[in-house]
């Protein structure tokens, strides 16, 4: 584990609409469903993006509730901490939407369920909470995820943690780093041994992108994150995922 001043995160979404940090507003948050998926024998994510697409043009009908989804693979990880191949990423405007779009998929979304599950069964499903701290301007692209899972400190409040974020992303803000960054608090479905209280999305749209907020975090970014955060929470080494769109329901 790795304290949070030094593993500063860039995040990635879709759906999130801008959020005020402003003293009198609170964040704007969304609902995220994760999705943890390994390949069946002889399948690729060329077939998974196949049923992928069907699924795109399904959704647009059948959904009633807008709707994101994502394919994420990783880029720079260990795959002997991540044992499976791919993760569905998906996200609604809040949780009552999210109901809804579990309710119609589990009432209508059989045929397309088991085409998935020939190409790519899933072992664990889990809901959590999104929240941004520096919105992306890509909205809605495909990115990079650089992603850590953190643990509350001891004394620490969500009233310090949001203080903290408004003065980090004034700072982002301020020296031009590039991407955003969000935070994804833990939900339904983690495993039971997991003390994850949220995690740390930082989200570029090149992994050159992310190399430039990572010089500038090595050029006193991390001095800046210090100031901001202090010790709140303790992070994990963080590790970069590919986000690709895959589609959904937009406009209901």
């Amino acid at each position: 584990m790795k304290n949070f001043i030094a593993t500063s995160v860039v995040l990635f979404s879709a759906v999130f609409s801008t959020a005020s940090f402003a003293d009198h507003h609170a964040p704007q948050t969304s609902a995220v469903e994760t999705f943890f998926c390994s390949f069946a024998k002889g399948k690729d994510m060329d077939d998974l993006l196949k049923v992928a697409g069907e699924w795109d043009a399904w959704a647009s009908n059948n959904f009633s509730k807008d709707y994101s989804g994502y394919v994420l693979q990783s880029v720079v990880a260990n795959d002997a901490d991540f044992p499976f191949d791919t993760v569905w990423l998906g996200f609604a405007n809040n949780h009552e939407a999210m109901g809804t779009i579990n309710d119609e998929w589990i009432a209508k979304g059989g045929k397309i369920q088991k085409k998935f599950d020939s190409v790519s069964p899933c072992s664990s499903h889990a809901l959590m909470t999104a929240m941004a701290v520096k919105p992306v301007e890509n909205m809605g692209g495909p990115g990079f995820l650089q992603i850590s899972a953190c643990e509350m400190n001891e004394g620490s409040d969500m009233a310090s943690l949001m203080a903290g974020d408004k003065a980090w992303a004034a700072w982002m803000t301020d020296n031009n780093m590039p991407g955003g960054l969000f935070r994804w608090f833990t939900a339904v479905g983690e495993p039971r041994g997991s003390q994850t209280d949220f995690y740390n999305v930082y989200v570029a749209s090149s992994m050159a992108e992310r190399g430039q907020a990572h010089d500038m975090m090595m050029a006193g970014g991390n001095q800046a994150l210090q100031s901001a955060y202090g010790d709140l929470a303790t992070c994990d080494n963080p590790r970069v995922w590919h986000a690709q769109p895959v589609g959904g329901k937009s406009g209901s």
